[in-house]
């Protein structure tokens, strides 16, 4: 009688735990703050982790950057400083 409310709810919950951790893993692997249209990595990692389900459909929504998106500085990109002078 109760087998399938179980198993409905079983499948919800590893739904929940598969795109909370797909949020969070997706939110550490990018790489530069500046990509993010709204806050830094360490605060949507922050409302991932504290608000659980909740915090990884809002990183979906609103926070997580756009496919295509590059830093506002890239690394790598500038020269070396000149060498300092002979003393």
């Amino acid at each position: 009688m109760f087998g399938p409310f179980f198993l409905g709810f079983g499948l919800l919950w590893v739904g929940a735990l598969v795109l909370w951790i797909w949020a969070l893993v997706d939110c550490i692997q990018v790489p530069d703050d500046s990509m993010y249209e709204s806050g830094t990595k360490l605060i949507w990692v922050l409302v991932i982790v504290f608000a659980s389900f909740i915090g990884a459909i809002l990183y979906f929504v609103i926070g997580r950057p756009r496919p295509g998106s590059t830093p506002s500085v890239p690394r790598g990109s500038g020269s070396l400083p000149p060498p300092p002078p002979p003393s």
